[in-house]
């Protein structure tokens, strides 16, 4: 990767995100770096990815609407309705408008949010970390923490089913992406049983 194209990313970030946005993005980064040497993905690849997953993330919903619109992209009925699920795809716009032509890049970024069957490892290490990053700090991010750790796959399983179970109890819209992505990882059902996590009222 050009050393140079991550730092005008980073410099661009730190301008453009809010201060909250940008630690995170950075944590995201550092925690897909960290997986990406475990798991004999390209480092670099995760680094880039994670620094840019979330840089379309601020942009405000109906501005979101008009570049989808503008990038050609499929809005669904869910998204109209929530154009921030948006952010990702939108992100992976903005990525390749900064020089970012690598596409393993652009589609992790783009389905970090929703998730999507068939994700790539690279996909699946910026989906991760973005949920369990040194920041976050939500009841359950240790053991998933713990869960990735031991056993990647699982722990994939595992923060997938903490997400859905995070929209179910708050009565929030789930995207049939998302419906798509837990069914291509649950199989018959033994190794999403392994990763599930206590639903929250």
């Amino acid at each position: 990767m050009n050393k140079l194209l991550l730092e005008t990313i980073i410099c661009y970030l730190k301008e453009e995100l809010s201060p909250g946005l940008f630690i995170h993005s950075a944590g995201v980064a550092e925690t897909a770096v960290s997986l990406a040497e475990l798991l004999g993905e390209d480092k670099n690849r995760a680094e880039l990815a994670g620094w840019l997953h979330d840089c379309a993330r601020e942009i405000p919903q109906q501005e979101l609407l008009y570049l989808a619109e503008a990038g050609q992209l499929t809005i669904d009925p869910h998204c109209r309705l929530r154009p921030v699920l948006l952010h990702a795809a939108v992100g992976a716009i903005k990525a390749r408008q900064l020089d970012v032509a690598d596409e393993a890049v652009l589609t992790a970024i783009s389905r970090h949010t929703l998730g999507f069957p068939g994700m790539s490892l690279l996909d699946r290490i910026i989906y991760v970390a973005d949920k369990i990053e040194p920041g976050r700090s939500y009841p359950e991010v240790e053991v998933l923490r713990r869960k990735v750790a031991e056993d990647f796959h699982c722990g994939v399983i595992a923060v997938t089913a903490q997400t859905i179970s995070h929209l179910l109890a708050n009565r929030q819209l789930i995207h049939p992406l998302t419906i798509s992505f837990w069914n291509s990882l649950s199989g018959s059902g033994s190794e999403a049983n392994a990763g599930l996590l206590p639903l929250h009222s």
